[in-house]
């Protein structure tokens, strides 16, 4: 049966299930981007009966990532609504009750890696131009589908921004976090700060540890003592944010030997850090380089460390912004409840907009907890009732 002739959930869980087949991981995660699931989403444009425009660039591993948008309509503003095309990888399979790059439909749940994030959305995006009346719009519509979100957004929203595919004066929307009563709008994200350590120690037979310097010990006891530093230093609170606290995670840990009986001459770790804005990352570092200078007087490893990313937290969307205003009424109206704004410690496609100055919003309703999850899943319920509310801000 054609797509434009299903109701929504049989269009809902047909559309899924192309999409979620498709790997489409970032080069930097060890995947081939997002491209085959462009084409995907262009063949779905094309069979609902809509133009695009899309942007290629091939990225520095020669892989071409894609980016595609879609507009409708002749008046002077855009309501843009940006989702992500790229996942994360599955992690370990054996956690996954569910095929992971399989759409798996069990009554209102769709699972698969990306079925949240950011699938979730664009099956939304999807049914909002299947079920779109253009004679009612109020204002235009525009839906980008974009590359590049998990991995460094130099391939995918930069990009966009940087061809000024969108106005000052639009509203931007970005549907990649929210709460379950879908009651929260993010306003404000905390600063990123992710680091690279490279732990040198020297390599020799695990039997004679005297000859040797090992990395992987030396590693363990400076991330112990980076851990505890940094929260104590860093122990502000802001309640505006979600947590109220600035954050500081080791995350991945490279890979240093084959064998059990050699010791460790090089450790690689890497620290995740979402930073309250009233800290400065530039102190930050400053601080971290002197418990690398202080560890060193005891121990014999050196130690060295590289910007992963750095981002500083732009200033928030203010609450009297024409998109917050505008979707606050809509929840209003359509749910009967005031939502309230927030901050968060993830990065989204919102702090871009905000670094330049044209205010964006953060919102969907979602579960909590499952994105980057074994069994990942969004629920149809949430995208339909997240439909109306778009319908809402559109037609009124």
């Amino acid at each position: 049966m054609e797509l434009s002739k299903l109701d929504d959930k049989p269009f809902i869980e047909t559309v899924a299930k192309r999409l979620l087949r498709i790997k489409a991981i970032s080069p930097e995660s060890g995947g081939s981007g997002e491209s085959e699931k462009a084409d995907e989403i262009i063949k779905i444009l094309d069979e609902l009966g809509y133009g695009y425009k899309r942007y290629d660039i091939i990225d520095n591993k020669n892989v071409k990532r894609s980016n595609i948008t879609v507009k409708i309509g002749n008046f002077e503003k855009t309501l843009w609504i940006i989702s992500h095309m790229d996942t994360v990888p599955e992690g370990d399979i054996k956690l996954w009750n569910y095929n992971p790059f399989e759409a798996t439909v069990i009554d209102n749940k769709i699972y698969g890696r990306g079925s949240e994030d950011n699938g979730q959305s664009i099956f939304m995006d999807l049914l909002l131009l299947k079920t779109l009346y253009k004679s009612r719009l109020k204002i235009n519509l525009g839906i980008a589908f974009v590359s590049d979100e998990e991995t460094g957004n130099n391939y995918g929203i930069k990009y966009l921004l940087d061809k000024n595919v969108f106005n000052n004066d639009d509203l931007i929307i970005v549907p990649d976090a929210g709460s379950q009563d879908g009651l929260m709008i993010e306003t404000a994200e905390k600063s990123i700060l992710q680091l690279k350590f490279t732990v040198k120690g020297s390599q020799g037979h695990a039997s004679m540890p005297e000859y040797s310097v090992n990395a992987f010990r030396d590693s363990s006891k400076f991330v112990d003592m980076l851990d505890f530093n940094l929260h104590e230093k860093y122990y502000g609170k802001n309640n505006l944010f979600i947590p109220p606290y600035s954050t500081f995670e080791p995350t991945k840990h490279e890979k240093n030997i084959d064998n059990i009986n050699t010791i460790p001459g090089t450790d690689v770790f890497y620290l995740d850090c979402r930073v309250l804005p009233e800290y400065n990352l530039g102190e930050i570092k400053n601080y971290i380089n002197d418990l690398i200078n202080k560890f060193e007087l005891t121990n014999k490893s050196k130690i060295s460390y590289e910007v992963m990313d750095e981002i500083n937290s732009p200033q928030p969307t203010d609450d009297n912004s024409d998109v917050i205003k505008k979707l606050k009424l809509a929840i209003r109206n359509i749910r009967g409840k005031d939502a309230v704004t927030v901050g968060i410690g993830g990065e989204t496609f919102a702090s871009f907009f905000r670094e330049r100055s044209i205010p964006a919003a953060v919102w969907s309703t979602t579960v909590i907890e499952s994105a980057h999850m074994p069994d990942e899943y969004c629920l149809i319920t949430d995208i339909l009732d997240d439909l109306k509310i778009f319908e809402y801000m559109l037609y009124n």
